[in-house]
This record gives C-alpha cells, sequence and structure tokens, in this order.
C-alpha cells in the first residue's frame, strides 16, 4: 500500500463518524479531536507533502473531496427538513455551523498545504488558501444549489416577524442574512441582488399597506402607532441587516423614510390635516409632541417639513399678539395706559417664546434644531412688528429693573427679556435709546444703582460684541468714578462734581446757561481752576458746565429746620422767596432767573407738586407752612426727553457698518460674485437686518471709490482693489 493510500484509508475512517463526532462536540458531550491522533495524522501528510508538487497537489485535491462529500450530505438534510416542514432556516445554520467546524478539523491535518503548496503554485484563483477553499465549495455544493428555498423562507420569516414580533427570529434571520452577506466573495452578485430587490419590494408593500392602515386612526392614536412602528422597524433592520457596511440596510432605513416618515409629514402639513400638530401643542398633549420630535429628529431630510409647520403656529400667534396689542397702544393716548399695554405687550411674547422653550426643552430632549428655529420664528414675529414699539415695550420693562434690586423671580424675568431682546431687528436702534435712557436714570435717580444695568449691559456685550457697549460701559465707569471724587470747599460752599467724558455721552436736553445767578457762576469759575490745578502735569480740561443737571442743597425753616437737595433751576425759584415771599407770576421768576423755556415752566409744576410753593392767584409764593415727614428730602431733576432716535436716524450709522463689512469681506476673499457678497455681509452684521438694496447701494459707492470694480471676464463679480 503506497503512503497516499495509507493516509487516505486513515482519513476516511476518521471521516466516517465526522458528522455524528462534530454534533457532539457541538452539543458538549466531546472534544473536537484526540491531540495525540491529530499530530500523527498531520505528520504523515507533511511528509508526503514535502517530496513535492504533485504530492501536494494531491493532498489537496484530497482536502477538497472530504469537503465535497460532507457538503452533499449536509445538503441532502437540509432538503430533508424543508420538505418535513422542520425549521428551513435554522437547519441551514446548523449545516453552517457544522460545515464550519468540519472544515477547521482537516485544515488541522492539511495546513502545511497553506505554507507550501498554495505559497508555491501562485495560483490563487485555482488554489485558494484551504479557508478561502472550503467558504468555495460551501456556495458551490450548498448555498447556490439551495438559494431559492434559503431567499423565500428568508422573505416568509421576515413578514411573519414584522406582524408577529419574535427576537428569536430576528437573531435566526440575523444569521442567514450573516451567510448571504459574505456569499459576495464567490461572484454571487446576481443572487445577492435578487434577494435584496426582492425584500426591498416586499417592504415597500409594507410599508405603504401600514401607513394607510394608520390614516384610519385619531391623530394621536396615529402618532402613537407610528412611534412604536418606526421603532420596532427600524430595530429589526439595524438588527437583522446590520453587517458591516450593508447596503440594504440603508436603502430599507430609506424606503422607510420615503413611505411612512414622509408621507406622514406631508400629511401633517397638508391642507387636510392643518390643524393636527396645533392641536397637540394646543390641547398641551406634550407627551405626543415629544414622540413627534424623536419621529421625525432621526431623518433630516424632511425635519424640516415638521420644522416649517412649527414655525407657522409659532409666528401665527405672534403676529395675533403684534395684531391686537399694537392696535390698543396706537389707540391709547394717556401715559399710564400706554405703558400698562405696552407691557401687557411684552409679556404675552415672552411668555408665548418661554412657553414653546420650555416645551421643546422637556418634552423634545432639548432638541436644539427646534431651539434654533423657534429663535427665527421670533426674529420673524418682531421684525413683522412696529420696531419703535417693540422697542420701546424692551426699554420700558429694563428700566422696570434698573430702579430697584431685584430678587431671583425677577432675575429670571430679566434673563427672559434679553431672550426676546435677542430676536429684535433693530437691535442699533434699541442700544442708542437704551443709551438715552441709562443717562437718564444716573442723573435724575438720586437712588441709582449702577447693578442692574452693569448686568443688562454684560450680557449686551456677549450677545452683540464689545465694540457695541463701549459708550454704555464708559457711561457706568462715569458714574462710579464720580461717586468717589472728594468734595471741594469753595467760599464756604461745598461742592461736588459729576465729571463725565463728553464723547461718551448722548445730548442732554434742555440746554440752559443760568447767567443771571451771580454765585453759581463764580462757582463754577473755581471749581474749574481748582479741579484743572489738581489734574498731573496740569494738563488743562475743557470742563463744559451742565446748568440743568447740576444740583444745590438749601436749608429752610418752617415748623421745623430742613434740608432739600434740589436742581439749580429749583432752587433759584425758591431763593427768589428767600428775603420776602411775596407772590411772583411765573413771568417774574423766569426774567430774575434768566430761563424761559418749558423745562423752567417744568420745574415749578414740579415744587407745586411737592408742596414747596402753593399758588395765589395767577401767582406763587413760598408755602410756610409746609410740612415732610422726613428733615432731609430730595426733589427730583425734570429734564426733556432726550433725542429719541427711529430707524430713518441712524441709517447713516448703517451705511457706514455695510462698508465697514464689505471692505473687511472682499480685503480677505479678493474676488467674489455680487450674490455671495449680499450673502456674507448679512451674516456679519448681527445689529441689525439690511436690505439687500441697501448693501448694493454701498457697493457702487465703494465702486466710485475706486475701492471695488467689476471683473471685466465676469460682469456679476466683484474684485478688491488693494
Amino acid at each position: 500500500m503506497s503512503t497516499f493510500e495509507k493516509i487516505k484509508q486513515d482519513l476516511d475512517i476518521k471521516m466516517q463518524n465526522q458528522r455524528e463526532n462534530i454534533l457532539k462536540v457541538l452539543n458538549g458531550q466531546q472534544k473536537v479531536f484526540n491531540a495525540t491522533e491529530r499530530i500523527a495524522s498531520y505528520t504523515d501528510i507533511y511528509n508526503f507533502i514535502v517530496q513535492g508538487e504533485p504530492q501536494g497537489l494531491k493532498m489537496y485535491e484530497l482536502f477538497k473531496h472530504y469537503n465535497d462529500i460532507f457538503l452533499k450530505k449536509s445538503e441532502e438534510i437540509a432538503r430533508q427538513s424543508q420538505k418535513i416542514e422542520k425549521n428551513f432556516l435554522e437547519e441551514i445554520l446548523n449545516q453552517y455551523q457544522i460545515y464550519e467546524t468540519h472544515t477547521r478539523i482537516l485544515q488541522c491535518y492539511f495546513s502545511y498545504l497553506d505554507r507550501s503548496f498554495v505559497e508555491i503554485s501562485n495560483n490563487n484563483t485555482q488554489y485558494p488558501n484551504l479557508k478561502q477553499q472550503a467558504r468555495k465549495q460551501f456556495h458551490q455544493l450548498f448555498y447556490s444549489k439551495l438559494f431559492s428555498l434559503i431567499k423565500e423562507e428568508f422573505k416568509t420569516k421576515l413578514k411573519q416577524d414584522r406582524y408577529q414580533i419574535d427576537k428569536e427570529t430576528q437573531l435566526q434571520l440575523q444569521r442567514v442574512y450573516k451567510i448571504i452577506y459574505d456569499m459576495k466573495t464567490f461572484q454571487d452578485q446576481f443572487n445577492k441582488e435578487l434577494i435584496q430587490k426582492e425584500i426591498k419590494e416586499d417592504s415597500q408593500t409594507y410599508y405603504q399597506q401600514q401607513y394607510n392602515t394608520f390614516q384610519t386612526l385619531s391623530f394621536l392614536d396615529q402618532i402613537k402607532s407610528l412611534v412604536q412602528f418606526k421603532q420596532e422597524e427600524l430595530s429589526r433592520i439595524k438588527l437583522i441587516f446590520g453587517c458591516e457596511q450593508s447596503d440594504l440596510q440603508k436603502e430599507l432605513i430609506d424606503l422607510f423614510n420615503k413611505y411612512v416618515i414622509n408621507n406622514y409629514a406631508q400629511e401633517l402639513y397638508s391642507d387636510n390635516n392643518n390643524d393636527a400638530l396645533k392641536n397637540i401643542i394646543f390641547q398641551d398633549c406634550y407627551e405626543q409632541f415629544g414622540q413627534l420630535v424623536q419621529f421625525f429628529d432621526h431623518f433630516k431630510s424632511n425635519t424640516h417639513i415638521f420644522v416649517k409647520k412649527f414655525q407657522e403656529i409659532i409666528i401665527q400667534q405672534g403676529m395675533e399678539i403684534i395684531q391686537e396689542r399694537q392696535n390698543r397702544i396706537i389707540q391709547t393716548k394717556i401715559k399710564q395706559e400706554k405703558e400698562d399695554q405696552q407691557n401687557k405687550f411684552l409679556e404675552q411674547l415672552i411668555q408665548l417664546q418661554q412657553s414653546y422653550k420650555k416645551l421643546i426643552q422637556q418634552h423634545a430632549e432639548n432638541n436644539q434644531f427646534l431651539l434654533a428655529n423657534l429663535r427665527v420664528a421670533f426674529e420673524i414675529i418682531t421684525a413683522n412688528a412696529d420696531q419703535y414699539i417693540i422697542m420701546e415695550s424692551l426699554l420700558q420693562k429694563l428700566h422696570t429693573f434698573t430702579i430697584k434690586r431685584i430678587d431671583i423671580c425677577e432675575e429670571k424675568q430679566l434673563s427672559e427679556v434679553m431672550q426676546l431682546l435677542e430676536c429684535f431687528q433693530a437691535k442699533d436702534l434699541l442700544l442708542k435709546n437704551y443709551q438715552n435712557k441709562l443717562a437718564q436714570r444716573i442723573l435724575t435717580l438720586f437712588d441709582y444703582h449702577s447693578d442692574i444695568d452693569k448686568l443688562i449691559i454684560d450680557q449686551f456685550r456677549k450677545t452683540f460684541g464689545p465694540e457695541h457697549t463701549k459708550y454704555l460701559e464708559s457711561m457706568i465707569k462715569d458714574y462710579e468714578q464720580q461717586k468717589n471724587e472728594e468734595k471741594i470747599t469753595i467760599c464756604d460752599i461745598e461742592i461736588q462734581a459729576k465729571i463725565l467724558q463728553k464723547e461718551y455721552w448722548p445730548e442732554i436736553r434742555p440746554q440752559i446757561n443760568l447767567m443771571n445767578i451771580l454765585i453759581l457762576n463764580q462757582l463754577k469759575s473755581a471749581y474749574r481752576q481748582k479741579f484743572n490745578s489738581q489734574q498731573e502735569k496740569n494738563q488743562l480740561v475743557d470742563i463744559n458746565w451742565q446748568d440743568q443737571i447740576s444740583m444745590i442743597e438749601l436749608m429752610f425753616r418752617t415748623n421745623q429746620e430742613y434740608k432739600v437737595i434740589i436742581g439749580v433751576v429749583g432752587g433759584a425759584i425758591l431763593l427768589q422767596f428767600n428775603e420776602q415771599n411775596i407772590p411772583l407770576t411765573s413771568e417774574q421768576l423766569s426774567l430774575q432767573i434768566g430761563v424761559n423755556n418749558q423745562y423752567f415752566l417744568n420745574q415749578i409744576k414740579l415744587l407745586e407738586n411737592r408742596k414747596l410753593l402753593i399758588k395765589d392767584g395767577q401767582a406763587y409764593k413760598f408755602n410756610e407752612d409746609f410740612s415732610n415727614p422726613k428733615l432731609k428730602f430730595r426733589v427730583g431733576i425734570i429734564l426733556e426727553s432726550f433725542v429719541e432716535y427711529q430707524q430713518e436716524d441712524i441709517q447713516g450709522d448703517r451705511k457706514i457698518a455695510i462698508q465697514a463689512a464689505i471692505v473687511r469681506i472682499m480685503k480677505g476673499k479678493k474676488t467674489l460674485t455680487f450674490q455671495l457678497l449680499i450673502q456674507l455681509v448679512k451674516e456679519q452684521l448681527k445689529m441689525f437686518k439690511p436690505k439687500d438694496s441697501d448693501i448694493k447701494d454701498v457697493i457702487e459707492i465703494l465702486m466710485n471709490q475706486e475701492y471695488l470694480r467689476r471683473n471685466q471676464q465676469n460682469m456679476n463679480e466683484l474684485i478688491y482693489v488693494s
């Protein structure tokens, strides 16, 4: 007997009971093989292979022979299970596992073939390594022959699982599809594409049928069913078809997206179901809203449909508030009632914004996409409102915070006001007028505290940038520095001045000069000289005295001795009755003091209201019966309103901002189209929303000034001229 025949005889004996032994191994009843026997067989085969290439070829063919015999039996067993209606796919998996174990055992005997014959032949197509050869035989002698049965059974099981979810079935399908997916190595493209095509066709039909069923439900039950369906189906797809780089998984998700997600999104937005989302929100169905967000969030391709509808509902509510409140504000003539209406207007907008923010945070997992579009919705709402009415309402609300110490609850309210303010379009208009209001507070409120204004300005700085808040910050700095200014005594009179840097402060009206009050002019002159003498290196400062906001302290006696801190004009009026308390008309008082305007009349009215002056016919005199619970008190200053900026007042500033943005952009880019430049300018300017026409006007100006020129080869393109 030859060496080859002896090796084959020995292996034939081992192969006779191979299947039964493997089943025992898989059941844990015995080990895979005896190590001594394996080494003996390996040594015999090794000694035969090393004799030369022909001997190696003989052993390679013998390896294939044992696989062929094994696979024929596996096919027979699998077909038998299909005939007797056993679990066919389970048997396929069993035979695959048994064959894998069989080939591992064989490879232990023939392993030297990979290092000798396969490498020497250098022909991977005809003689692949043992593992690849075993898989190739599985494909040819088992998988290809049973493919039609495997395909139909796979589709049937998948369909059954969709109607009756079974985790074990899904795991079984996952293992079968892994085999199908792995067979692509053996030019099995046709079979792979065929099963994928049929699975996709079945899935499309299934999705359409299910969606039609959902349409018959109420909108709340519909949402519940759709969310559950999505969760189950996507979980199924990812589990069964989750092979590495599985294109079928993506295609099935796309089909679900198209025939379920997109269809429902279109239905939600269509006229027939126009109130579905609105009903969910208005009926406080917050759980269903959160489910809807989750339902759409995984598919960015159509999320915008949901968000667009969501935005429309918010904008519609906001526009209803604007229409109702703006009409009332415009029609109201009484100042206090108008302020009340403005306050209600702002509170309604804030409440609307915060309610939706709370809805997103608590029931939509703080979805950043929805939060961003909530802001866009309020930008649209505020843009459609009268900008001046919104600005006045915001300034009035901010003012209420600044005139008192606020607690934690009010601090939250301030934060909510700032959130609405961020959506306000004409931010530059608001900042200009906030500067005026800030000046009024600092100069006219005796118990003014800068803490809240600093908090607001800090928020402005974070939102708008430090270049837009430097004037406000400098005003606060002036105020805080003057608090620490020492008093200067001149002619036994103490003077404490507020030194304001003119460039940072708005114009203060009315402009008056009390030339007739000699002592005041003497004090101003003396203070100017003393102040400048104290400056380092004698650097003189040009001091421009503001008579209209100057304050003096007067002492007088009625039933008790009082001290009053009062504006200079008001003090000058009282001093006219110092030597003799005889009635004087407003004309006589005006002539003696040297002031004759509405500001003067306001001061008389203020003194009358505070009961320091009383009427005597058409004239006034000092109230000798004056009484006050406080021995030292203050009488405020009444200033005319600072210049209130309308949008047309800041057009020049806006053109400068647009021009600066264009130059910055073009300096960096060198060449841009008109439309792209306009887009980039809008992205840069956060303080207001420039119109396309305004940007084009500034571009024309820069072209005339030869900062920009057209590209002669492309007239729609601009070139920066350095």
